[in-house]
């Protein structure tokens, strides 16, 4: 009698590859999606009989699913513009965190959480290795990328500063010229530091490096009299002189009626300490016909050297600028007979400014005078003065503005005050045996016993594929080749099934055999 399990087995069998290929074309558009194939192989044979010459005569039972296994090469890459979208370029597998136990996948469709966790879209947190200050230790246990999202860069005071620059060596003696830089202290506040060059011999300049500090002024009004004060000593007490472009005029009710405003004061002092401010001040409230004192304007400043102008009717115009107080600001520098600057030999450290009126701590920094190559930043030629560039280390502080993902899985945050920081670097798994993996849905697999553990690094080393940002890794289903195969499964079917037919003709042919 025929055996209806051999046509059954291999409608079964036939069914899981339909199955396996429908699945194929449903998700040709699933980001990442890694095609399947169903392999079969024969069941066990029974001996039926053997030939005259000894050969066993067996007869084969049917059909069965040997595997079905995973293509896992890439699909086609493209990018989508979209920060949170990445895609492995070769082989790996990003690492998710699976409420304590890790799945893997290659859908780098990830977005971020209300708290900036780069996530699945599952919801699973996207793991790799934190940074600290902007720098990253692969040696430490995985962890979750987090966006600093709503976060803000805290400013870093300048430490170095360098300008290029050429003196003319034609200019005579006591000719200056100057470079400025916008250097930041430790509160993230920002002064033009301007050094001041003058030539004082053949192939000598003498150089002095100043940082006017601009004073905010404090304003109060009560009973008629209006008091305006100015903090020279707000910074640790540390009581500061009075920069020359200070411009302030004081306008108030003249002595002869009417209003008066005072010319720019005469400074008398060298440097002009608040003191000798206060007198020059007073000097020209009574120039400009302004009674100085009781009835008129009093201008007064204390031990700690606050500023203060009081008077009723006054008002005021222009700035307060202070010299905060520096170290090792001057110096000089020489040059050899071919323009190369000789002497400082190497950078000149030590350089300070304190007394800051924000109450920012003292700026401690360094000029570099030479560049990478060992080669003077600052030359004589014969040429025009010309100060052409300087750079600086320092910043202000910033809002978090937007992220990006480099090649080796690098995340770097950018800020609005034009500064980068690394965040952390996404974490990238291999297995020795990817056919082992168990697919979990979601296009995302867990390890077993067969895959072997992951191998967990980071993009670019080891055999790890790199990675592409704002891009996204396709389906790698080719409808071709599954149309193909899909019409192939089709007939095995039907083959299968007119198979079961004829046997059932048979197996009724023989029961009608007995009446």
């Amino acid at each position: 009698m025929p055996s209806f399990d051999i046509p059954l087995s291999g409608l079964n069998a036939d069914s899981t590859a339909l199955n396996t290929i429908a699945n194929n074309l449903s998700n040709m558009n699933t980001t990442a999606f890694k095609a399947q194939t169903t392999n079969f192989s024969d069941l066990f044979y029974q001996q039926v009989g053997s030939t005259g010459l000894g050969d066993l005569i067996q007869q084969g039972t049917g059909v069965q699913v040997a595997s079905i296994s995973t293509d896992f090469t890439g699909g086609s890459i493209a990018s989508t513009g979209i920060a949170t979208d990445v895609a492995i370029d070769g082989t790996g597998f990003f690492v998710l965190d699976n409420s304590g136990s890790q799945l893997y996948t290659r859908d780098g469709n990830f977005q971020t959480s209300s708290t900036g966790t780069l996530e699945s879209t599952a919801g699973q947190a996207v793991m790799g290795y934190a940074a600290t200050d902007g720098v990253i230790s692969t040696s430490g246990s995985l962890t979750d990328i987090t966006i600093p999202t709503g976060q803000s860069m805290q400013p870093s005071a300048t430490t170095t500063f360098s300008m290029k620059q050429n003196l003319d060596s034609d200019s005579a003696v006591g000719a200056t010229t100057s470079g400025t830089v916008t250097v930041y202290d430790s509160l993230g506040a920002n002064y033009v530091a301007t050094v001041n060059y003058t030539k004082t011999g053949t192939n000598t300049w003498s150089y002095s490096i100043s940082m006017p500090d601009t004073l905010t002024p404090s304003s109060t009004t009560s009973a008629g009299t209006t008091t305006i004060s100015y903090d020279f000593g707000a910074s640790g007490g540390t009581l500061c002189d009075v920069n020359s472009s200070t411009n302030l005029t004081i306008t108030a009710p003249a002595t002869a009626g009417g209003t008066a405003t005072t010319a720019l004061p005469t400074f008398t002092g060298s440097p002009e300490t608040v003191a000798d401010y206060v007198t020059d001040l007073n000097t020209a409230l009574a120039a400009a016909g302004i009674t100085v004192g009781a009835g008129g304007v009093t201008v007064s400043a204390t031990a700690g050297g606050v500023l203060t102008i009081s008077g009723a009717n006054i008002s005021t115009s222009g700035s307060v600028i202070q010299d905060p107080a520096g170290v090792n600001t001057t110096g000089t520098l020489s040059f050899d007979s071919s323009g190369n600057l000789v002497n400082p030999a190497g950078n000149v450290s030590g350089i300070s400014f304190a007394g800051l009126s924000d109450g920012a701590a003292t700026m401690n920094m360094t000029w570099d005078l030479l560049g990478s190559s060992s080669t003077g930043n600052i030359s004589q030629t014969s040429s025009a003065s010309k100060f052409s560039s300087a750079i600086q280390n320092g910043y202000a502080s910033g809002e978090y503005e937007s992220f990006a993902i480099s090649s080796d899985g690098t995340v770097d945050a950018t800020y609005s005050n034009g500064q980068t920081q690394t965040v952390g670097q996404l974490a990238i798994a291999t297995v020795s045996n990817e056919q082992g993996l168990v697919d979990v849905g979601s296009t995302a697999y867990h390890t077993s016993s067969a895959s072997g553990t992951a191998s967990v690094g980071v993009a670019g080393t080891s055999g790890r594929g790199t990675l592409e940002g704002t891009s996204l890794e396709a389906s790698n289903v080719n409808i071709s080749a599954e149309f193909s195969d899909l019409i192939v499964a089709q007939r095995a079917f039907e083959a299968n099934s007119k198979a079961v037919t004829t046997f059932d003709s048979v197996t009724q042919e023989t029961i009608n055999m007995i009446h």
